[in-house]
């Protein structure tokens, strides 16, 4: 079973997302308000740097850079980093609701 990753940041008056999961392949995606503009599938296991270029839908549009930092074989957390122009923002991790399932004491309630 893989692990997943998600980092937010609001610029620009939009929403941008990054999804990070891993597994037999590792996959980085990315929405802006909701609605994903990228998406890379990553092969091999080493610790490595890739960048998503996306359009903000701004007047006029913005093309900004989504880095993420894959860690390697060892294990570690990856991260992202929003970049725009020449400005660097550190995109939060961000906790996704899991569905609880049912616990045995639930089903006497």
């Amino acid at each position: 079973m893989g692990r997943e990753y998600h980092f937010h940041l609001e610029h620009a008056g939009c929403s941008v997302t990054a999804g990070v999961r891993f597994g037999g392949d590792r996959e980085v995606e990315v929405l802006v308000d909701g609605k994903e503009v990228a998406f890379e599938r990553v092969h091999g296991h080493h610790a490595e740097e890739h960048t998503l270029t996306v359009v903000l839908p701004l007047d006029p549009p913005r093309q900004v850079g989504i880095r993420v930092a894959l860690p390697g074989r060892r294990g570690g957390i990856p991260s992202c980093t929003l970049l725009d122009g020449g400005t660097e923002l550190p995109m939060p991790e961000r906790e996704i609701p899991r569905h609880a399932r049912p616990t045995e004491a639930s089903w006497y309630g």
